[in-house]
């Protein structure tokens, strides 16, 4: 009887840290400083390259500025996969912030 309250008791707690885990944000975003080499695509063409990829919800590029924020869904794409974009078009990128974005701080969702 006490080993079967215990294994009912242990399930239960593993039921709530699955639902805890799943329930966490799963966006990030990412803010990079970038360089334009030597024959370097144009900004717009980059651009359009991590939109049309899946998981990419948003890109800013502020004008005359050298700072790109980029927010995505880390289930559908990935860090190394955004960055892969900029170099192979002739950009060198620098990492400056890397962060979980919380569900309550998506102002472009709709709830």
């Amino acid at each position: 009887m006490k080993n079967r309250y215990r294994a009912s008791r242990n399930l239960l707690l593993f039921f709530i840290l699955i639902a805890a885990s799943c329930s966490e944000s799963h966006h990030n975003e990412l803010i990079y400083r970038f360089k334009p080499n030597n024959g370097a695509l144009e900004l717009d063409s980059v651009k359009t390259q991590i939109l049309t990829g899946l998981g990419t919800e948003m890109l800013i590029v502020y004008p005359d500025s050298d700072i790109v924020i980029i927010q995505y869904d880390r289930f559908q794409t990935n860090q190394q996969l955004i960055e892969s974009h900029f170099t192979s078009n002739g950009y060198t990128i620098e990492l400056i912030t890397k962060t979980r974005i919380e569900e309550k701080n998506q102002p472009w969702k709709k709830k």
